[in-house]
């Protein structure tokens, strides 16, 4: 049976085409936006010019807390390098596992987190 007759014969049929489940219906909603809440928005929305003007989040007593408290963390890591010996085959206890490297570094390292911690909780 060609193509053309089996058209004709599905057109011209009596017989009811089932119902289409397959798709779903889409709907599509767009939210309202009254005026008060564009005014709400607009008055959220702040440009670089206002931005400059409002306060910062600390003082600045708090940022030179914050910048030493960092600078003891990376002396503390500066302290932990090192010790690299002359002949790698030969293992010196003596410079890996020195007192700077495995008591002084860390200890210097807990002072800087706990005054960055006080520089946080400080306000």
């Amino acid at each position: 049976m060609s193509k053309r007759k089996k058209q004709k014969g599905r057109s011209s049929s009596t017989v009811a085409e089932p119902a289409r489940a397959a798709e779903p219906i889409r709907v599509v909603a767009t939210p309202k936006v009254t005026a008060e809440r564009r005014a709400a928005t607009a008055a959220a929305t702040t440009t670089n010019a206002e931005r400059s003007t409002r306060p910062l989040v600390f003082g600045r007593a708090t940022y030179l807390w914050l910048g030493g408290g960092f600078l003891l963390v990376v002396i503390g890591f500066l302290f932990m390098i090192g010790g690299r010996g002359d002949d790698p085959t030969v293992f010196d206890e003596s410079v890996i596992y020195s007192f700077r490297r495995i008591t002084l570094a860390p200890i210097i390292i807990l002072c800087g987190l706990a005054v960055v911690i006080y520089a946080i909780f400080k306000k």
